[in-house]
Parts: C-alpha cells; sequence; structure tokens
C-alpha cells in the first residue's frame, strides 16, 4: 500500500466538530448504503435496523439544525412540541421534531414578511416529508434498542412492532424529497435572513426592505464586475451601483461586505 493509499485512512475525526458536518457524514453515509449494498444482491433485511438508525440520526440532526437556524432569526423561545429547548436537543422523536421544524419556518416566514409562494412550496415538501417520517415512526429507543424502557429502566414493549415492513426503495425515494427539504428550507429564506445579518452588521444601515434580490453571492472583483454586467442586462441602472426593475418598479443596490455581495432591495 502507498504513502496516499495509506493516507485515506487516516480520519481526522475531531474535525467534524459541528452538527452540520456530522449530519453530512451521515447523509453520505446512507446513500452509500444503499447504493452499494444494493450491488450484492443480498435482502435488506441483514442491515435494515443500523441503516435506519443511521437515515433516522440524519434526519434528527437535520431538523434540529434548521429549528435551530430559524430560532436565531425569529427570536422566539415559545416552542409548540416541547417544554424548553434543551428537552428539544435531548429528543430523537423525529414527529415532534419535523412539527416543531414547521412551526419554526412558519415563524420566521411571518416575521421577515416573506413571499406566499414560498410557503405553499415548503409545505408542499413538507407534506412528501411526513410521509417519511411516519414510514420511520422513530422515538428514543427505535432502531437502536429491541425494547423500549421507562424512566427507571424497565422494559415497557418492543422498540419495533412485529409486523412492521419497510419498503427500502420507496425509502430512498422519500429520502431524496426530505434532503431538499431540510438543505431548502433555510435557503428559500436565505434572501431575507442574509439582510438580516446585514442589518445587524451595519446598524446605520437604514435603507433596505428586509429582502435581497437573491441570497449573498460570493465577492470577487472579476464576479462583481461580472454581476454587474448581468444586472444591466435584465435592469436599468440610475447610478453606478443602483439599479431599477421596471417591471415591478424595484430598486436595488449593492453592498459589499465580509467578502459577500449584497444585492439589496431599498
Amino acid at each position: 500500500m502507498g504513502k496516499f493509499e495509506r493516507d485515506r485512512f487516516i480520519a481526522w475525526i475531531g474535525h467534524s466538530n459541528d452538527n452540520n458536518i456530522i449530519w453530512g457524514q451521515h447523509e453520505r453515509l446512507f446513500e452509500f448504503i444503499f447504493e452499494e449494498y444494493s450491488k450484492t444482491k443480498r435482502r435488506f433485511d441483514e442491515i435494515s435496523i443500523p441503516t435506519l438508525a443511521v437515515l433516522s440520526h440524519a434526519i434528527e440532526l437535520g431538523l434540529k439544525q434548521n429549528i435551530q437556524f430559524f430560532k436565531q432569526y425569529h427570536q422566539s423561545e415559545h416552542l409548540s412540541q416541547f417544554d424548553d429547548w434543551n428537552q428539544l436537543l435531548k429528543s430523537h422523536d423525529l414527529d415532534k421534531l419535523s412539527k416543531e421544524f414547521k412551526n419554526g419556518f412558519l415563524k420566521l416566514h411571518t416575521e421577515v414578511n416573506a413571499l406566499h409562494k414560498e410557503k405553499i412550496e415548503f409545505l408542499l415538501y413538507f407534506k412528501k416529508f411526513v410521509l417519511l417520517i411516519n414510514i420511520l415512526s422513530r422515538h428514543s429507543e427505535t432502531y437502536r434498542y429491541a425494547f423500549k424502557l421507562d424512566k427507571n429502566g424497565a422494559i415497557t414493549k418492543p422498540s419495533i412492532e412485529r409486523s412492521k415492513k419497510i419498503d427500502f426503495i420507496k425509502l430512498k425515494e422519500s429520502f431524496d424529497k426530505a434532503k431538499t427539504l431540510l438543505v431548502g428550507a433555510s435557503n428559500i429564506m436565505g434572501r431575507y435572513t442574509d439582510f438580516i445579518d446585514y442589518k445587524n452588521a451595519h446598524p446605520e444601515y437604514i435603507k433596505g426592505k428586509g429582502y435581497l434580490l437573491v441570497q449573498k453571492l460570493h465577492y470577487s472583483e472579476h464576479y462583481l464586475i461580472s454581476l454587474k454586467e448581468q444586472l444591466d442586462s435584465i435592469f436599468l441602472r440610475t447610478e453606478e451601483n443602483k439599479w431599477f426593475d421596471t417591471n415591478t418598479a424595484e430598486n436595488y443596490e449593492i453592498e459589499v461586505w465580509d467578502k459577500d455581495i449584497y444585492i439589496i432591495a431599498t
């Protein structure tokens, strides 16, 4: 084994110190298991429980990351499914977490007065997401232990119903849609939250309608020049860094901050 080949087996696991990174690793592992195990022609019964454990934890992490993302912008401390944030962070209940995720999105949507079509798009994907949550039906012990336990550690009932059956092809199809929601929900709100970030960093900036034309864009001098040319082809330039949309009567201006470009509606 060569030096570079050997290096592939060295894992800097201490670098995975962010839940988004861990969520991504679980997502990739599930994808790998599904694709590679399918090639063996063996039945999924043989690895079903640990595979479902990986998938369930990936979804749990994705939900919690989204809930925390929304919270930092809508500012509400009230939870609909949990007594407090500590209880939420310790929970493995995908049903409750998914409902809290939905509530967090809707709170932020209302807070920033986002477009109705963005809410409709979220609810469309969330409806499909619920199907996956129902398939998994995962709580604390599910896919981790054979039995559910009470607070004293006594067995109450089997963790999984004996008659439970899962079609892994349909499961994979549902997860593909779930990933779109878990990644896309914050992106849908990105042009609003990016403006909030900009405004918080620049309290002296008194303009802005509360959103950007698009999410913030990474800055480079070459890209900024190209971007201005694109805006010139779409809108009417009124000043060096300002444009007017003749169709919507919307004004936009470019601001650059912290290596990012913000096209702010003014």
